[in-house]
């Protein structure tokens, strides 16, 4: 009696604890994108930094010894080596509809320079003596880190009216300007510790977004919304302010780091090390819904996003390539078949549906639950 009471007891917990596992395996898949993922560059040296408006892909090339230039045109399916300069190199491209802004920097010193590419003409914007980095352009508009004072401040240009400004100069560093529209948002180390601030070029107006005690870095935005790197939590998280309603969101928190947002369309990518190494992740703002982008390789970074294309860079062999993926539309049909098809199995080599969408190890054990039952 003891041993029919004891196989009972083990029986019943065995299958418990497979639902168990069943019911976990089903709910930690993490949901993909759809669509291709193909190599966009895999040239020789690295290929690093890329920026993407519409159907331009720009990043800085090292194919020839020192950086250049590069573009990809999606609607030609061309590769052009667009800036090159033997004795420079063309360093950080930013891109807005046909116009880059890039840094030109030999030896200590770097400069702002415009690419248009329609015209194939090159424009100094700013050559002061000192360093001039990290470019961002919208429209008419860039915006770049400026060293000509003790500390780090940013510098606006008007493309139309060829005139610059300083947009902040204040204590601590001002860096790792970002643009959209009329506004402008930095990286700000005014209070000690590093901050996310704003500039309305239309009033004339700098208030702080973010002033956690953490650090808060990386911004990026597009229209009224505004994405960056949070600290707050320990590791890095992504979070965002809504400029309309004043209301900030954390998008992502989990174990490992997630870095380096950009948001197109309103969508987020980002860099995410939850897991080994880092992949690409993509998050939705008007669903609430975050997918995986890529796994191929056990390390990417840098993504960049417009529409359905996102780019980044992938380290092989030591140096970095760059990687594309196109999302493709899912049809609602094919989804809703999918949503209501029954699991399916192979059976003498056929394909057989599991009743009641039960997998066949949990109905085996069901089955055999029953017949101890019956037979004790």
């Amino acid at each position: 009696m003891k041993t029919k009471t004891r196989l009972s007891s083990f029986l019943y917990s065995f299958v418990f604890l497979v639902v168990l596992v069943s019911i976990s395996l089903a709910s930690g898949t993490e949901e993909t994108l759809n669509g291709k993922e193909k190599p966009l560059c895999l040239g020789i040296g690295n290929q690093m930094n890329p920026a993407i408006s519409e159907d331009f892909v720009v990043w800085q090339d090292e194919r020839d010894g020192n950086f250049d230039i590069y573009l990809y045109d999606f609607s030609t399916g061309r590769e052009t080596a667009l800036i090159s300069d033997e004795k420079k190199d063309e360093i950080e491209p930013a891109i807005s509809g046909n116009r880059i802004a890039f840094v030109k920097s030999e030896g200590k010193n770097s400069d702002i320079y415009l690419y248009d590419i329609p015209t194939k003409k090159q424009t100094k914007i700013c050559l002061e003596k000192h360093d001039q980095r990290e470019p961002d352009i919208s429209g008419k508009y860039i915006v770049w880190t400026d060293e000509r004072s003790t500390d780090l401040d940013v510098y606006m240009f008007d493309i139309e009216t060829g005139t610059e400004s300083l947009v902040y100069s204040g204590p601590g560093d001002q860096s790792q300007p970002a643009i959209s529209g009329d506004i402008i948002v930095w990286r700000d180390s005014r209070n000690g510790n590093d901050d996310i601030y704003m500039y309305d070029i239309k009033t004339g107006k700098v208030k702080p977004l973010v002033t956690d005690p953490a650090e808060q870095s990386n911004p990026a935005i597009e229209g009224n919304i505004v994405v960056w790197e949070d600290r707050r939590n320990g590791d890095l998280d992504i979070y965002m302010y809504d400029l309309s309603t004043g209301e900030e969101t954390m998008v992502k928190k989990s174990p490992g780091g997630q870095k380096a947002p950009e948001i197109s369309d309103g969508r987020i990518v980002w860099a995410d090390s939850e897991n080994k190494g880092s992949n690409i992740h993509i998050y939705d703002i008007a669903s609430g819904e975050e997918k995986t982008v890529s796994t191929s390789s056990e390390y990417q970074g840098n993504p960049v996003i417009s529409k359905n294309r996102i780019v980044w860079e992938n380290p092989s062999k030591g140096v970095y390539d760059l990687y594309l993926f196109e999302e493709e539309e899912v049809s609602l049909s094919n989804e809703e078949d999918e949503s209501n098809s029954e699991p399916v199995t192979k059976e003498n080599g056929e394909e057989k549906k599991s009743p009641l969408g039960i997998t066949p190890v949990l109905l085996s054990m069901g089955t055999a639950c029953a017949i101890f039952r019956r037979r004790n």
